[in-house]
């Protein structure tokens, strides 16, 4: 009998660890800027070691309903960036990077339930040498296999009216590592390729790999971006956070609905 009462004991613990839900819940005045990077189903676990950056379709969807039956109100970056009082219950949907899933998996789904969102795209995404592992600080052959949005495909999102396009720079680079040239040179050539080849105005960045400093901030201000995302874990407090430093919650494809929640209700990833 003791056993089962230690065993169920460590149990509680371990879940509190993992899930948090202990923590308070943090006030729904803060939008959630939630970001993922695929819609897609997982490899197999001995070929991949980034399932965590691949959502479920059918996960996604559960996600997406769970917020429309909590009647969250969905805003791209640059129009919640505009608002004058933001609303309680306010979401931001992001994509990293620019996979072809997010047309062929996650478009459907925004467009089935009325969700917006703004994906950032490397511009040199078809080179197949942009992603790198930051852990190992190499090449990732995985991420690099990926099939990545084509133009013509982001023209389509672009004219539902639902998707906004931002920058993640040319090259998927490491911003704080370059000279101010290289750091000018990523940052203002993508945009301006961006509002070339879409006949648009591209107001928002994405520092990849969540990586920035000082100098990295104040370059993309002064380039008339209006706002930017981190990783930084937690809710868009304006009080702690400027316009160019926006939190964000990462939705991992390797956590349940019940995580997901969570994560919504805590404001934070974990």
């Amino acid at each position: 009998m003791i056993y089962i009462v230690v065993f169920l004991i460590l149990g509680i613990i371990l879940l509190s660890i993992r899930f948090s839900w202990w923590r308070k819940n943090i006030s729904y005045s803060y939008p959630r800027v939630l970001m993922y990077h695929m819609i897609s189903e997982h490899l197999p676990k001995n070929k991949s070691k980034f399932n965590r950056l691949r959502v479920k379709p059918s996960e996604f969807e559960k996600q997406l309903i769970w917020l429309k039956n909590n009647n969250f109100k969905s805003y791209t970056l640059s129009e919640l960036v505009d608002l004058e009082q933001i609303p309680e219950k306010s979401i931001v949907i992001t994509f990293d990077d620019g996979y072809e899933d997010n047309f062929k998996n996650a478009f459907a789904l925004l467009k089935k339930y009325g969700f917006k969102a703004t994906i950032y795209i490397v511009l040199n995404r078809f080179e197949q040498n942009w992603a790198t592992d930051k852990d190992l600080n190499q090449v990732s052959n995985e991420l690099n296999s990926e099939k990545m949005l084509l133009n013509e495909q982001i023209k389509e999102m672009i004219d539902s009216g639902l998707i906004e396009i931002g920058s993640h720079t040319l090259d998927h680079v490491n911003l704080p590592k370059l000279t101010f040239n290289e750091k000018i040179t990523q940052i203002k050539e993508s945009k301006e390729k961006i509002e070339e080849i879409f006949n648009i105005i591209c107001n928002s960045f994405a520092y990849p790999f969540g990586f920035f400093d000082k100098e990295s901030v104040k370059i993309v201000k002064e380039l008339t971006y209006t706002n930017a995302t981190t990783t930084v874990n937690g809710v868009f407090d304006k009080t702690k956070y400027s316009n160019f430093e926006i939190p964000r919650i990462m939705v991992s494809g390797r956590q349940s609905l019940f995580s997901f929640i969570l994560k919504i209700k805590k404001g934070r990833n974990r």
